[in-house]
């Protein structure tokens, strides 16, 4: 059995992701395969380079803003005014030297669970994945650098940034690998619970929003309406879901972890200790819940 853990991209809503994991690892859950966009590759090289949850955790709970990033006036002035030439709007010199102290890359080439990141080679608009051999810095910068607030990253002499512009949920590579098992950590319910309809303006700019980053893991789960009936009328792709999502894939399992509540814009850059600590603790206890059924069934 190959067990897979996919993690999304999201910015600041990463820290989600960590309490999942905590949950994980205190039931013995551990991955063979663990795939990650954005944050969620960051999260991802963080664990194979060795590096403990709580140990992540800490990170999560000590790393603000300021810490990583800093937008200032001259520098959001010098990036818009630009005509000739971009300019990232952001110094992200501090994030990089946060990830050369806290993930061991050597470690990292040595992790005993495969792990492959994503990002988008942006002059062919190639998703390119890397596996834990391959990743260095500048694979992991890349892979962070959200277009237009972050510098995008040269890598085989092509320029390269994040992949949640196409790929948020990197499922692929599991169903690639032959994962009996995956669990898919989300940062929204949207794709996990059904929704109602919005009815303020911002409601609606969030849902499309999150339905933006959700499309590209909806269009690779397995499309069992054709199969069921290939003469009906109407075909949909499957709804990802509730939270303990099973769809037959051959002898696979896909279960989705997510966010019982919209968690807003503001939270995909709010590296505030406060907000990292109640997404850990969301992400321990959604985890907790909604893996009920899926544990149950594994007995």
């Amino acid at each position: 059995m190959t067990k897979a853990l996919v993690l999304s991209g999201g910015g600041a809503r990463g820290a989600f992701q960590v309490g999942v994991m905590k949950y994980l690892k205190e039931i013995g859950w551990e991955p063979d395969l663990v795939c990650g966009t954005s944050v969620g590759a960051v999260n991802a090289a963080a664990y194979g380079s060795g590096m403990s949850v709580e140990k992540m955790i800490d990170v999560w709970k000590t790393y603000q803003r300021k810490n990583m990033f800093r937008i200032t006036l001259p520098i959001l002035f010098k990036s818009l005014n630009s005509r000739h030439r971009f300019s990232p709007m952001s110094d992200i010199r501090k994030l990089k030297k946060l990830i050369i102290d806290q993930i061991d890359i050597q470690k990292l080439k040595n992790s005993s669970a495969e792990i492959i990141i994503t990002a988008i080679n942006m002059t062919t608009g190639q998703i390119r994945y890397f596996t834990h051999h391959a990743i260095g810095i500048e694979h992991l910068m890349a892979a962070s650098a959200i277009p237009g607030l972050f510098p995008w990253q040269i890598i085989d002499n092509e320029p390269h940034w994040d992949a949640g512009l196409m790929i948020n949920t990197p499922i692929a590579p599991a169903f690639q690998r032959g994962a009996t098992e995956i669990i898919t950590v989300l940062h929204s319910p949207v794709g996990a619970f059904r929704q109602q309809a919005p009815r303020t303006p911002m409601e609606v700019a969030e849902l499309v929003f999150e339905h933006f980053l959700i499309g590209s893991y909806v269009a690779s789960l397995p499309d069992v309406s054709w199969q069921v009936n290939p003469n009906a009328e109407i075909f949909e792709t499957p709804m990802p879901g509730s939270p303990q999502l099973q769809l037959s894939r051959m002898d696979t399992k896909i279960i989705n972890i997510a966010p019982t509540r919209m968690l807003g814009f503001r939270s995909l850059l709010n590296f505030s200790i406060q907000q990292a600590q109640t997404l850990i603790e969301e992400g321990y206890n959604n985890a907790r819940i909604q893996l009920q059924y899926f544990l149950k069934s594994r007995k």
